[in-house]
């Protein structure tokens, strides 16, 4: 019986997930009638726009290239962030050094971030990658680090006096613990990313789904941004429910 009414509660969840999608398209739908297309373009406005796009073979060179920008800068500051985090969160006195570090990253505009970048690498990729290694950094960097510090001491006391290895602790107690809230963490900086590397390719470089976008916009053609727009929520959408969900349902789960 609770297998069938797990499997009952998943039906219900996804099919509500696209009543949500099918409601919000509707509302679109309604709320276009009144407007003129480079205000405000229908959804079947949208997708001529998405078909035309992909008819002129473009649309697939500028996401590849947005795609490898964003996952070199999320890679970068996965090295970067989880190491650091796990040294924070085992270490108080480097906690209290470096937390003023991530706060003020945390604070920075990502558009300062960009400008800078400009400044020092000129319009070329590199700003894009530098942007999404330090708007993602401090999220990932603050969640290892909070993931860390609240691994349960009693948990940790237990594997001391029982004499286990630390790389028992590490594999037993500390990665279950900490698994979990990363990669809830890593869900919202893909998004992230993907919106910071679009937005850095508009300022700074004249290729990837962001040059596009800036193209739309000087030629007025709204359908083509609310078109780019849809591909870029696919693409998070594609990364969440294909990696990411999956690899947390999977280390939810208790190991045998």
């Amino acid at each position: 019986m609770p297998e069938r009414r797990s499997r009952a509660e998943q039906l219900r969840s996804a099919l509500l997930w696209w009543l949500g999608l099918v409601l919000a398209v509707a509302i679109w739908h309604v709320a276009a009638l009144g407007q003129p297309a480079y205000v405000l373009p229908g959804p079947a406005a949208v997708v001529e726009a998405l078909e035309g796009l992909a008819r002129e073979e473009e649309l697939g060179p500028a996401l590849a290239l947005t795609v490898q920008r964003g996952a070199v800068g999320l890679g970068l500051s996965c090295l970067l962030g989880i190491p650091l985090g796990w040294a924070m969160g085992t270490w108080s006195w480097l906690r209290e050094l470096l937390d003023s570090w991530t706060q003020v990253l945390m604070s920075v505009p990502p558009i300062v971030v960009v400008v800078v970048g400009m400044i020092w690498l000129g319009p070329t990729a590199g700003v894009v990658v530098l942007v999404v290694t330090l708007v993602t950094l401090p999220l990932l960097t603050t969640t290892v680090r909070d993931a860390v510090a609240g691994v349960d001491p009693d948990l940790l006391d237990m594997a001391r006096v029982f004499a286990r290895s630390r790389a028992w602790t590490v594999r037993r107690i500390i990665l279950p613990a900490v698994a979990p809230p990363v990669l809830s963490a890593l869900t919202v900086a893909v998004g992230q990313g993907v919106r910071v590397t679009v937005m850095a390719e508009l300022l700074s470089t004249t290729t990837g789904l962001g040059a596009q976008v800036q193209q739309a916009r000087t030629n007025l053609e709204t359908a083509d941004v609310f078109a780019l727009s849809l591909v870029m929520a696919a693409l998070t959408l594609a990364l969440e429910l294909c990696v990411l969900g999956p690899s947390r349902r999977r280390l939810s789960q208790p190991s045998v």
